[in-house]
């Protein structure tokens, strides 16, 4: 009669135990979290957004996968950092590795914490109005005592050069994209892949609306020994 009577109550003690343990882990998991995201705060981090700006209809948006080419459009790198690092944009055709659209490569320091840069520099552009084969922007953020910052420094620059010779300038990309996966420690675009973060996706730049990139920003964290690295992917 004992048994019986007692085995309710232990049976009752035991799932009341496990409750506990089980809101234990819960809780402890999520202080877990919540250091993990300190510790992220903390770090040296850079946020990107590339858009594309239509001249015809006076719009900036940001650069997705649905976004098409059209008259009167190019594309702009926007890139601030948190901390001094070096900037490294270039786009590459996903079939061969080689320059898209013949764009010239994008080599900045950014000197200071907060700086804001905004690509291709000067009167460069990026002009996307013809509809070519499928290509990846990979946006690049380096340490600024990176080893290899001096190497893509004058590789960048010699790519700038609009009458180099077409074999030489295939020589130079293979180079580029090699030094770029060096430093971002792997050659896979799918492990850095950007995403934007949030659904709808608009923008104005006329009148008194400016077009709110860093609403549209991918973030990248880097340190003194590791690169960031982000891949922008086309539709087309």
């Amino acid at each position: 009669m004992n048994n019986e009577y007692h085995r309710p109550f232990s049976l009752a003690m035991f799932q009341i135990s496990l409750l506990v343990a089980i809101a234990y882990v819960l809780v402890a998991s999520s202080s877990d979290f919540t250091a993990a995201g300190e510790a992220d705060s903390s770090r040296a981090y850079a946020s990107v957004c590339l858009s594309v700006r239509d001249e015809t209809g006076s719009k900036e948006v940001a650069f997705t996968p649905e976004v098409e080419p059209g008259t009167g459009k190019s594309i702009i790198a926007h890139a601030v950092a948190s901390a001094p690092c070096i900037l490294v944009v270039v786009a590459l055709n996903k079939r061969d590795g080689q320059l898209a659209y013949g764009w010239r490569p994008q080599f900045v320091e950014l000197d200071e914490e907060w700086q804001e840069v905004r690509l291709p520099e000067k009167n460069k552009a990026w002009r996307w109005e013809l509809k070519g084969e499928p290509f990846d922007f990979y946006v690049l953020i380096m340490p600024a005592g990176s080893s290899l910052a001096q190497e893509i420094r004058r590789l960048v620059t010699a790519m700038q050069v609009p009458t180099e010779e077409e074999g030489l300038l295939k020589l130079q990309t293979n180079r580029l994209r090699e030094l770029i996966s060096r430093a971002a420690g792997d050659s896979d675009p799918s492990k850095h892949q950007a995403t934007t973060t949030v659904a709808e996706v608009h923008g104005i730049t006329r009148g008194g609306n400016e077009f709110l990139w860093r609403s549209f920003a991918s973030k990248v964290y880097f340190d003194n020994r590791n690169s960031g690295l982000l891949v922008f992917r086309s539709g087309t």
